[in-house]
């Protein structure tokens, strides 16, 4: 996803209009309190006040990454 997905024109337009993208190395970053992974990678989708709205899990091409994402906020 770093390599091939995040750096397409379309997603980072996307993400940066609409997120606030935070990269965590799992094995030396620390999750917040509550946040819980499943697998790798795993995306959290949190609102202005910190509480976790969604989660994707999985790696993904880069439409489907986009598609999910919009599902998201659309709700």
């Amino acid at each position: 996803m770093k390599q091939v997905v995040f750096p397409q024109k379309k997603v980072m337009n996307f993400l940066s209009r609409n997120f606030i993208p935070v990269d965590l190395e799992i094995s030396h970053d620390t999750l917040p309190k509550g946040f819980k992974f499943i697998g790798i990678p795993t995306f959290f989708i949190v609102n202005q006040n910190g509480k976790q709205i969604g989660m994707l899990i999985g790696g993904m091409r880069s439409n489907i990454f986009l598609n999910k994402l919009k599902k998201r906020i659309n709700k």
